[in-house]
């Protein structure tokens, strides 16, 4: 995430205290900042909202869309400690005259905040399947409606129509257009690329999709990401996916989609040539920087597409030498081998290297540093892969001497949990550990 993104947030969130200090001076304190919290969770509910529409500039704003997302989760789970903390600390002050709907209001907020709880904990809960996810998802706007609802005609020390007012319903208006827009309008406005199936190749797991345009066409940088949308049943719900090819003349598009989810495998099964799919995008700051120094591109499993664009690349523009490690585990079927190990040979500054984990090798950071011969920390390294082998080799590249922002990736999960499944193996262990310490002994035959 950018600093610029993090500090508008804050100052977002933190503005509204200018107008509840006087207030906590004069009435309830504990109330005031119960209400406080209240409208820090709209603001960052609305934020989010908003964010969620993928609007141009929102990435020169708060960085790369994959970090977009993960800023997206964070805001979430903020504004629901806030919201729950909200309820739980009393917010009434006496004296107060409620509207004729402050009643109903306290009601649907009440029904908003549960709504917002189970949603929150259901997008953190990674086990459960994707489609459900994506369609309990888009109810948090209607109980983000609800949560508006209750401030605008609430029972509150100030009216709306208040400086404090008109700022905190500018972000409840926000985040319902931001809604209606993601959910009614833009389906209806069928924005982005109109593109045609041209060719479905499988490759082991994978299913490579190539698309030609009938239009203008979509212009992407090597490594970049774009949603793609077919316009048939069960298959017109957009999904992002890395470009697997450089852009060309023609601005034809490729996807290589491994099988993770329902919709992969539905595309796999029903994804037909001749069919018409619609392309928003491109997203993503994960391209190549320029400059004679030496790249390491390391590609594990399905994270070696965005380097099938890369190596495309080679072919227009100038770079330092390169080696590309692809890490698989079976070496009979590596999709993609071939194709690379061509580009290898007419490229005279990409070196291709296989890791395979079944003949016993691994990657490591030693051999990385070996591999550069001292020549580590002029070095740009690139990764797409799983999240722990990522967060394993940039911790040793590091202290090896590797400069942190010479470490390039994107985030290879757009749905990320909040480690509940570490916890729970870590309290699991704990408690196992304590039962066999407090579990009286059994004396042995000897004694």
């Amino acid at each position: 995430m950018r600093l610029i993104g993090f500090i508008l947030v804050f100052i977002a969130s933190t503005l509204p205290l200018l107008w509840y200090w006087p207030l906590l001076l004069s009435s309830d304190p504990i109330a005031i900042f119960s209400q406080y919290l209240g409208s820090t969770a709209l603001i960052l509910m609305g934020t989010n909202q908003f964010i969620a529409t993928r609007m141009p500039g929102l990435e020169f704003v708060f960085g790369p869309l994959d970090r977009v997302y993960v800023l997206h989760k964070w805001l979430g789970i903020t504004a629901m400690v806030c919201l729950g903390l909200h309820d739980i600390i009393d917010a009434e002050i006496d004296g107060l005259r409620g509207g004729p709907l402050s009643g109903i209001a306290e009601d649907i907020g009440e029904v908003g905040l549960y709504g917002l709880l189970i949603l929150t904990i259901a997008s953190v809960i990674t086990f459960i399947p994707y489609h459900l996810w994506k369609w309990s998802h888009r109810l948090i706007g209607i109980f983000f409606f609800f949560g508006a609802f209750h401030f605008f005609f609430i029972e509150k020390p100030f009216s709306n129509l208040e400086p404090l007012g008109l700022y905190i319903s500018s972000f409840c208006i926000i985040g319902i257009l931001s809604y209606l827009w993601m959910a009614v309008l833009r389906p209806a406005a069928r924005l982005g690329h109109a593109y045609q199936v041209a060719s479905v190749r499988h490759l082991g797991d994978l299913t490579e999709v190539i698309l030609h345009p009938q239009g203008q066409g979509l212009r992407h940088e090597p490594g970049q990401f774009a949603f793609l949308s077919v316009n048939a049943v069960g298959l017109s719900e957009e999904h992002p996916f890395t470009l697997s090819a450089a852009q060309t003349q023609d601005r034809a598009l490729r996807f290589s989609i491994k099988e993770l989810g329902d919709y992969s495998r539905r595309l796999r099964r029903e994804l037909k040539v001749g069919m018409s799919a619609r392309i928003t995008g491109p997203y993503g700051r994960f391209t190549m920087p320029k400059g004679s120094g030496p790249q390491v591109w390391i590609g594990a499993g399905v994270g070696i597409t965005p380097f099938l664009a890369f190596t495309e690349s080679l072919k227009t523009r100038e770079s330092g030498h390169v080696k590309l490690y692809y890490c698989v585990r079976e070496h009979g079927d590596i999709p993609y081998a071939r194709e690379l190990e061509e580009i290898a040979m007419k490229a005279d500054n990409l070196e291709l290297i296989i890791i395979n984990s079944n003949e016993g090798v691994r990657l490591s950071a030693e051999r990385i540093v070996d591999d550069l011969s001292g020549r580590l920390s002029q070095a740009h390294v690139f990764f797409c892969g799983p999240v722990e082998m990522r967060k394993g080799l940039k911790r040793e590249l590091v202290l090896e001497g590797l400069p942190v922002g010479r470490f390039h990736f994107e985030e290879f999960e757009l749905r990320t949990g909040v480690g509940l499944k570490r916890l729970a193996i870590w309290l699991w262990n704990y408690g196992a550990q304590e039962y066999e310490k407090r579990r009286p002994k059994q004396a042995s035959p000897a004694e």
